[in-house]
């Protein structure tokens, strides 16, 4: 009977010690010291709606307009060409990528606010 628990801790300690291995070709993940500073990625611009007074935007897959807060940070406006993005009191200016910006074109009417449909 000692022997089947014997081998059963061997086998649980075994695998409980799994968690520690590492592939051999990956490359080492960056560690943070104590005083390193960690940059969070910037929201992204993907699309940018602007009629008459009414400017949208699409920023990290959600439809947003100045006021709106993204994140840790709060939109202050939607321009022709991006986003102002403040957080912790520094204004990020957020463009639309540029090969995004070759499908501009001009609204042809006024902006629908119904749903859509």
């Amino acid at each position: 009977m000692s022997r089947c628990f014997a081998l059963a801790l061997m086998l649980v300690w075994s695998w409980a010690g799994a968690d520690a291995l590492r592939y051999p070709t990956r490359p080492p993940m960056p560690q943070a010291g104590p005083g390193a500073v960690v940059h969070e990625p910037l929201p992204a611009v993907t699309a940018l709606f602007i009629s008459g007074e009414t400017r949208t935007a699409i920023v990290d897959g959600r439809l947003v307009r100045a006021g709106d807060s993204i994140g840790d940070g709060k939109i202050e406006a939607v321009s022709a060409n991006g986003v102002i993005w403040r957080r912790r009191g520094v204004a990020h200016d957020l463009q639309l990528p540029r090969a995004a910006a070759h499908f501009k074109k001009r609204a042809t009417g006024p902006a629908r606010t119904d749903s859509g449909v």
